[in-house]
Formats: structure tokens, sequence, C-alpha cells
């Protein structure tokens, strides 16, 4: 085989090979991604529903959207046990909050394997993990 041949090969076999690692890894990040989105749903569908008073909420991240990343401290109450403090992060829409104001009290939905996992029973919200200490 002449050398000209070997290099429009390997010239052409290099990108191709560095293509289809990319679409597999891309592949595989987006299965494991939809499977913690199932788990997340299930782990929602399956929480406890409670009364929570907010006592502090401060905004994270600030950007364009119409959705702001709030960092939220409650008084979790679900009316079995004593009430208690709980720190979460959602995800809340800009129109709604005069609802998460200090005093305030709101439904949520507590994790039932955790009971500092604090999900949103509103619509308003969004739950989120990995913003805690933005």
């Amino acid at each position: 085989m002449e050398t000209g041949n070997i290099i429009l090969i390997v010239s052409f076999a290099i990108p191709v090979i560095v293509i289809v690692c990319i679409l597999y890894f891309m592949r595989r990040s987006f299965k494991k991604n939809a499977r913690y989105s199932e788990e997340l749903k299930m782990k929602i569908n399956s929480a406890v529903p409670a009364t929570a008073v907010v006592l502090s909420a401060t905004q994270g991240i600030t950007s364009g959207d119409i959705n702001r990343i709030i960092h939220l401290k409650f008084k979790i109450s679900n009316g079995f046990g004593a009430p208690y403090e709980a720190n979460t992060t959602w995800f809340v829409n800009t129109l709604h909050f005069d609802k998460i104001r200090e005093g305030n009290s709101i439904m949520v939905r507590v994790d039932a394997d955790n009971q500092n996992i604090i999900y949103p029973a509103e619509s308003w919200g969004r739950f989120t993990s990995g913003y805690e200490n933005l």
C-alpha cells in the first residue's frame, strides 16, 4: 500500500472514530439522565404531603429566565411528628415570589426516605439538586 493511501485512510478514519465516541458518550449520558428523571418522579410520587412555613428565602444564581434558583428554609409540619427545620433549593417562578415570603405557609412533599429532602407540591416550584451551595 502506498503512503498516500495510508494517510488518506487515517485522515478519514480518525474523525469518524472521534465522532462515534462522542455520540456513544452522549447517548450514555442521555440514558443516565432519563433514569435519574424516572427515579426522581417515583420519589416525588411516594413523598408524604406536609405543610411548610417559610423561615427564609434567598436568591441563588440570577439569570434572565423566569425561573430563579431560591434557597429556602422551612419549618415542616406533617401532623404526625414534631415540627422540624429543613433547607432546600428550588427553581421558583418569579411571578410567584410573593408566596415564598417569610411566614407564609405552603404545601410541600417530604421524601419518604429522607425527611430533609423537600419537594414542592405547588406548580410554580421545581425541585433541584446540585445547586445547594450556589
